[in-house]
């Protein structure tokens, strides 16, 4: 091979490795998070405004993460989603290895609680929750709403835990003076491959689940409340009633019951919303 090759070669392989890097750096890298950070469902720690912003669904989130915890905080205005995340749970979903697999999830709250549907209900600008409200939520979160569903994670015994876990998974939510839905999650690093900690961009998915079951017969008063093996709490697609759940960015899903818009149905109430995205974590 002459030198004229050999030089034609070296400089392809640069290029193509530049190709690459470039490739890479176009996924983001999360940040540190803020120094003291709590989990209570407040953004006081975060600043101003959260870090990154989902287009399709107008969604306020971030992610962040040092050595010992993975965090993620979003805010939410539309006041259906806020009653869906009260009633249904939010559910959080990791893939490692990047491939849009929700390899692990945390779902919280579990339980749902009709009686809470009015706080759920919220918009921008109403000034936040009454004291009477703000007393019901937190009495709520200390008894129907504790539970919170894991998936994957082969070091926790069981599928259901509390917040009150000893295994450092916190979450909470609550409303700020503007009235919307502040949700906080907390993940310990150390419960996922130790290998894919660097050299992988992770998938995130934020799944809002759809409220799955009517009222029960002569109860008027809006869907009712859900033991822990509903459909919200799987952090997974389905069928129900006729609708799919759709995964992907940004994508609503229809998982309706009843109908769903039709007469009879929650109408939104019924739909869940989810969307990826990917990152690389912080060094």
């Amino acid at each position: 091979m002459s030198n004229f090759h050999r030089i034609l070669g070296f400089a392809f392989m640069v290029q193509v490795i530049t190709i690459a890097a470039q490739a890479q750096n176009k996924t983001a890298q999360l940040q540190p998070p803020p120094q003291n950070i709590t989990i209570d469902g407040d953004l006081k720690e975060w600043g101003d405004s959260l870090r990154y912003y989902n287009a399709d669904n107008k969604i306020n989130f971030s992610l962040a993460n040092d050595k010992d915890n993975l965090y993620m905080a979003v805010r939410i205005n539309d006041y259906t989603e806020q009653a869906r995340i009260i009633n249904a749970g939010l559910t959080f979903s990791i893939d490692t290895r990047g491939k849009k697999k929700e390899s692990f999830s945390v779902t919280y709250p579990l339980g749902g609680d009709k009686s809470l549907m009015r706080v759920g209900l919220k918009r921008a600008g109403d000034g936040g929750l009454t004291p009477e409200d703000q007393s019901e939520l937190e009495q709520a979160k200390l008894t129907t709403l504790r539970q919170m569903k894991v998936k994957g994670f082969k070091d926790i015994e069981g599928d259901l835990i509390t917040t009150s876990n000893t295994y450092g998974i916190k979450a909470d939510f609550d409303f700020d003076k503007d009235g919307y839905l502040v949700y906080e999650l907390a993940i310990p690093l150390k419960f996922f491959p130790a290998g894919d900690l660097a050299k992988n961009e992770w998938a995130f998915n934020f799944k809002i689940n759809g409220i799955s079951q009517p009222s029960h017969a002569g109860d008027g008063d809006g869907p009712s409340r859900q033991g822990s093996g509903g459909s919200f709490g799987e952090g997974r697609g389905g069928m129900s009633g006729g609708g799919r759940d759709m995964h992907g960015g940004g994508r609503r899903g229809g998982q309706h019951f009843n109908g769903g818009d039709q007469p009879g149905g929650m109408g939104e109430l019924g739909k869940s919303l989810d969307f990826w995205e990917k990152f690389y974590l912080a060094k």
